[in-house]
């Protein structure tokens, strides 16, 4: 009979977010994330396959938290206030989890199980947009634009790069709404 588990996949996964959370992606290794759950390296391998089957379980789950955050933001009947919502929840996701919002951009698995993912985790601005705008086209279009927008400005925000003076949380809803008009 085989030894029971002394860890779980989630606790696993949650103790990789924690270590990317507080040293970044480059530096997590299996080993780190086995000390952090009190187990030996080896013993996470019953578990994922090596880092980067890892590393996806983790984007996976970033992803959903993502998506979760900007569908219950955007519960709003108007869609422009809906989208505003998400780009509030959005930007706060940014801010409470920068390690985690980094796997965002930074892993791109290109397997089926996280586009699709991808693409369930921005459904419901797509479909915002796609009603404001009436067609799927230009919704992607502008949901592309927006994310650009979004990650760009929290971007630079973390990165304190908004040392000019002027109001930051002005120049983010001024952004938003530019961006949400219908010229």
């Amino acid at each position: 009979m085989p030894t029971p588990s002394k860890t779980s996949r989630d606790e696993i996964v949650a103790a990789a977010r924690d270590l990317i959370a507080e040293f970044g992606v480059e530096v997590l290794t299996v080993q780190a994330v086995a000390e952090r759950v009190g187990v030996r390296g080896p013993s996470l391998y019953k578990h994922f396959a090596d880092r980067s089957a890892l590393l996806r379980e983790v984007e996976l789950t970033v992803v959903a938290d993502l998506g979760s955050a900007l569908a219950a933001a955007g519960r709003s009947r108007d869609h422009r206030t809906a989208l505003r919502a998400m780009a509030i929840a959005y930007r706060r996701f940014a801010r409470e989890s920068p390690g985690a919002y980094s796997l965002i951009f930074n892993l791109q698995s290109a397997d089926a199980e996280c586009q699709a993912a991808r693409r369930h985790a921005l459904e419901p601005a797509l479909l915002r947009l796609e009603a404001l705008w009436g067609d799927r086209g230009l919704a992607f279009t502008r949901a592309r634009i927006l994310t650009s927008f979004l990650h760009g400005f929290v971007s630079m925000e973390a990165a304190g790069a908004f040392r000019m003076g002027g109001n930051i949380e002005e120049a983010f809803f001024s952004g938003i709404a530019l961006l949400l008009s219908k010229d």
